[in-house]
């Protein structure tokens, strides 16, 4: 059985390998050809593609056909469109033709546009993506959907999604990388691509549990709660021995995820009860983009057959560890040359592109913040859990040491790898990495790529890639620049390398970056600390970054307002649904059982005085409680202002603002007042599953 499950890898995926088998050969040799140098397909080719994907589908039992794309509101979306047809003689037939397969339509005012699309003007495109394989998803029912990967677009042309910017950016890294390999003596490189390997952290919730909390169910996190009588101190759960039920999870979400393709490789215990970890092998970004995606929906439905949910939101737990993505950067050349291994790759190309990143990284490191902002990494980011809201890059001592003798040598000192010896007989002996692991920076260079460990478990890793890949691409712009004026090519590279060392090193931090003096020296580095999302966003429209991305054909000043504007209302809306939720929590259930203890307190006072005893201690807890029921009750009333005084608001900015400043830090004291008075309600009163209930008492 475990043979026949790992023998249906990418079963339900249609690989080129698969598709040829229903392609004529030279028509298939035409459409690799277009897919391997990036040209345009014409509509012959488009039918007969189309065919072979019809063919195939229906083959696999597919009835239906979708578009698949991603808008600007964190999920994927999706139209299903039957293959069934009338003919001109009224007969049904299977029809599905490179119209079809290139371009659909949908209403594009009814996702987040910036304005661009208003309801008299709806028009959008689904453009066909053929650079991500289409794949096959069924539903509990066995119902199969043809899944077609597509870019998104108004009637105008304006990319209102999150897979065209990566799409623009990738190819700006390829052209760019290309140009620069090329004119150093790499002539056989005629492709560079960027790959990224994604980790992501969730959290289990029993179902039940999570349908009787309100705030879990219309917001993903929890607003209200005390810390649990047991946390994370122990490091008991860190790859821990994995629970039945926990494991029998995994292995069905494994089985649904190698059929689509999707090559998840690691699972385990993270550090927080109840949190977990998922790694998937390295691929190109759009396509683990695309996969990410597609994971964390099939992660969902998994989960819910086995009487759990999943939590994605960054900080789901206040006082326990939040969760994010780790996203694993490196690019490499068509002829397998990783350009950021610093033991395969030649020892000048891996310095150019290694220091050439951390370039990158100080000049963009404003939009490298911002590209992973949202209220619920707010919560996770700069505590001494999760990467500081400070933007940083550890190399550790070795590569340290290796920059500090090239810029005195002019010339690579490599250090011999060390062995690592356990000084016993019974252990093999094996070779160290070539630096350690900081699990407390934002961007650690670890061997062969780059972590970027600050994005948020609940978003899309499109936009991150995206940044990422523009920034460098235009690194690697400038440095062709400074290359076709040279007169000794290998000369003026070995300047830039020591330009880039000399004058970028001061993003570079390998100690401690949860220590409070990190962040005052980081400000006498001049690294701004970006603290939330809404000074993020800002600078977003920063004139310098609205040129590099306008430049790089990556975004246009029109689709970086739309993204602008997108962030902050998402912001607004994120915030206003949790104030909304915290509000109505309070009155119907925190309130009401806080009461009903008071009138419990009370009566059982007064029937002791009916017997001449007087607990003086009991009374004088039973008014400290009813004092601060009253400061709840007050709280929630200014909350409720504050929301009713963001309605006069018209100016977005103003309305996030508002949002940052006044109803986060009220809806804070508002759950610190409840968290108090949570300590000692008696389980008999408790308005909904605690702490302690979600976290170890019911997660068998």
């Amino acid at each position: 059985m475990e043979k026949d499950l790992l023998y249906k890898f990418s079963s339900y995926v249609l690989t080129d390998n698969k598709l040829k088998h229903f392609m004529k050969r030279k028509d298939y040799n035409e459409y690799i050809k277009l897919k391997t140098f990036n040209g345009q397909m014409d509509f012959a080719l488009a039918d007969k593609i189309a065919s072979a994907i019809k063919k195939w589908a229906i083959s696999m039992g597919a009835t239906h056909y979708t578009h698949w794309f991603f808008p600007l509101t964190g999920k994927y979306a999706e139209k299903h469109i039957s293959f069934l047809e009338y003919n001109s003689k009224g007969d049904f037939i299977k029809k599905f033709n490179g119209k079809a397969l290139i371009k659909g339509e949908t209403d594009a005012s009814s996702f987040p546009s910036g304005g661009e699309r208003l309801t008299f003007e709806a028009r959008g495109y689904t453009v066909w993506d053929y650079s991500s394989p289409v794949f096959i998803k069924k539903d509990d029912k066995d119902n199969k959907v043809l899944y077609i990967p597509t870019a998104f677009c108004t009637y105008m042309g304006v990319a209102v999604d999150e897979k065209t910017p990566l799409l623009r950016a990738t190819e700006f890294l390829n052209k760019q990388a290309t140009k620069l390999l090329n004119t150093i003596g790499y002539s056989d490189v005629t492709s560079v691509i960027c790959h990224v390997g994604c980790e992501q952290e969730y959290f289990l919730i029993d179902k039940n549990l999570f349908n009787k909390r309100k705030d879990l169910v219309l917001t993903g996190r929890t607003l209200l709660g005390a810390e649990a009588i047991k946390s994370q101190e122990t490091s008991h759960h860190y790859l821990g021995q994995i629970k039945p039920k926990v494991s029998a999870f995994m292995h069905d979400l494994n089985k649904e995820l190698w059929e689509l393709g999707i090559m998840a490789k690691i699972q385990h215990n993270e550090v927080a009860p109840t949190q977990h970890e998922i790694v998937a092998v390295y691929s190109q970004a759009n396509i683990v983009a695309d996969q990410n995606s597609l994971l964390m929906e099939v992660m969902n439905k998994v989960a819910d057959k086995h009487g759990f949910k999943v939590l994605f939101h960054e900080k789901p737990y206040k006082g326990v560890n939040g969760s994010g993505k780790h996203n694993n950067w490196s690019i490499s050349t068509n002829t397998g040359i990783n350009l950021l291994d610093c033991n395969k790759a030649n020892e000048l190309v891996f310095m150019l592109a290694f220091t050439s990143v951390i370039s990158a990284i100080d000049k963009h490191y404003d939009l490298l913040k911002m590209s992973t902002s949202s209220l619920g990494n707010d919560l996770r980011l700069g505590g001494s859990e999760a990467p500081p809201s400070i933007i940083s890059v550890f190399v550790g001592d070795d590569m340290s040491e290796m920059m500090s003798d090239f810029v005195k040598l002019n010339k690579v000192k490599k250090k011999k790898g060390s062995l690592l010896d356990m000084k016993t007989s019974s252990v093999a002996k094996a070779y160290k990495d070539n630096c350690d692991r900081n699990r407390t920076t934002p961007f650690a260079y670890t061997g062969n790529k780059f972590e970027f460990r600050m994005v948020g478990s609940s978003q899309s890793i499109a936009f991150s890639n995206t940044v990422l890949a523009t920034i460098v691409a235009d690194e690697f712009k400038q440095i062709n620049e400074r290359l076709q004026k040279s007169k000794s090519v290998e000369q003026e590279v070995v300047k830039i390398i020591i330009d880039n060392i000399t004058n970028h090193s001061r993003i570079i931090f390998n100690g401690n970056s949860y220590d409070d003096n990190w962040a005052k020296e980081a400000q006498s580095r001049g690294l701004i600390d970006y603290k939330n999302s809404v000074e993020c966003y800002k600078r977003l429209l920063d004139e310098n970054n609205i040129k590099l991305f306008e430049e790089s054909g990556v975004l246009s000043n029109t689709e970086v307002k739309v993204r602008y504007d997108t962030f902050m209302e998402t912001y607004v809306s994120d915030c206003l649904i949790e104030a909304k939720t915290l509000v109505d929590m309070c009155k119907k259930q925190v309130m009401p059982s806080i009461e009903n203890f008071i009138n419990n307190l009370i009566d059982t006072n007064n029937k002791l005085e009916k017997f001449g005893v007087k607990n003086k201690e009991a009374i004088h807890s039973t008014k400290n409680l009813i004092e601060q029921n009253i400061k709840l009750s007050n709280k929630v009333e200014d909350l409720n202002v504050l929301i009713e005084k963001i309605k006069g608001k018209v100016v977005i900015e103003d309305k996030a603002e508002f949002c940052q400043k006044e109803i986060c830090n009220k809806m804070l004291e508002l759950r610190n007042i409840y968290d108090q008075i949570e300590l000692i309600l008696p389980e008999s009163n408790k308005p909904f599953p605690n702490y302690d209930d979600i976290l170890f008492l019911n997660n068998d």
